[in-house]
């Protein structure tokens, strides 16, 4: 959740956004006269856009078209904060903290792959699936010990009513031979009644052992569903920048920086780094990315560069879909009126 600082900060920003020329989709590659003017409007962008914004923008736009993910819009919004992290959020939101993008100055093609990973994780519905597959495995665990916890309470209580019933034969027992009987009966119903106690709360301990042993057994759940996702996410990210020209080795230079912070070398919600970096070594060879720029190259030429705006939110950069970001203007150019 951002601050009411950060929000304003970022709306002062952006408030200048607010291009109103959407330029048409094109089914054949650009001519030099529209090639110039692309490179204007990067221009254009370029002196309009905050430095981080405009980096975040070019990657997005690019990534998008080479890939066919100009279908609907994307958002972006850059953190002001020095964290080395990005996530994605809501729908087709993608964060990313400033931090990073220092971290990764000059170097887009590590900053793409940044963008690629969390640009994936929505195509691949990681937020949407990735929630209710928790939920899902949540309403599991809590199924599971309940019934364990239920059997253990029937036992005690099973327990309980034995003990209750046998000191009550004692009782009688004494009531009737009196005198030493009563003895006897009051020793036997005392040892009754600790064993069922005994009993109780041995039976509440192992229901809290069993709670215990569920959450750690759903905590590993999530982390083992999580690390899938992420790979997941290395995969598809990889093939989206290497679609769009970047250098793969980008990936690469990325897990670097990834492997000097904290927990790097262990498998926590995330795979641990040297596992990501073998796996993308794996993907290289798999799919060449020579072989995905020339996939990339054509889409690319075939289109022209994705507007943006102010999304309606007021803090995140919207990168418009290939039919621009105004429906009122798609339906006059739609019905020529």
């Amino acid at each position: 959740m951002l601050s009411p600082a950060t929000k304003i900060t970022l709306s002062a920003a952006l408030s200048a956004i607010l291009l109103q020329t959407a330029l048409p989709t094109q089914a054949k590659p650009q001519t030099p006269q529209q090639q110039a003017q692309t490179a204007i409007f990067y221009q254009k962008a370029k002196k309009e856009l905050p430095k981080d914004w405009y980096v975040v923008y070019r990657v997005i736009d690019r990534i998008a078209r080479a890939n066919g993910l100009d279908n609907s819009p994307w958002r972006a919004i850059v953190i002001p904060e020095y964290n080395i992290n990005a996530f994605a959020t809501d729908v087709n939101l993608i964060a990313i903290y400033s931090g990073i993008i220092d971290q990764l100055a000059g170097d887009s093609s590590a900053i793409a792959c940044v963008v690629g990973h969390e640009m994936a994780h929505h195509t691949k519905r990681h937020i949407a699936v990735g929630k209710a597959e928790k939920a899902a495995l949540i309403a599991q665990i809590e199924k599971e010990a309940e019934a364990e916890v239920v059997a253990e309470k029937k036992d005690a209580e099973s327990d309980a009513n034995q003990n209750s019933f046998g000191g009550a034969v004692l009782g009688t027992l004494g009531n009737v031979l009196g005198g030493w009987g009563n003895t006897v009966s009051n020793v036997g119903q005392s040892s009754l009644s600790n064993a069922s106690k005994q009993r109780k709360a041995e039976a509440q301990k192992r229901i809290q052992e069993i709670v215990t042993l569920k959450k750690a057994e759903l905590e590993q759940r999530l982390a083992e569903s999580d690390r899938r996702q992420e790979f997941e996410a290395d995969e598809m990210g990889y093939q989206y920048i290497a679609r769009a020209g970047f250098e793969p080795e980008g990936c690469l230079r990325l897990m670097e920086v990834f492997a000097r912070t904290p927990s790097a070398e262990f498998d926590t919600t995330h795979p641990a780094v040297p596992k990501r970096i073998e796996r993308l070594k794996e993907l290289m060879a798999k799919y060449p990315p020579l072989t995905l720029a020339q996939e990339g190259k054509l889409k690319i030429s075939a289109s022209q560069p994705l507007t943006y705006d102010l999304s309606q939110d007021g803090n995140s950069l919207r990168i418009n879909s290939r039919r621009g970001g105004s429906a009122a203007d798609d339906i006059d150019r739609r019905f020529k009126q």
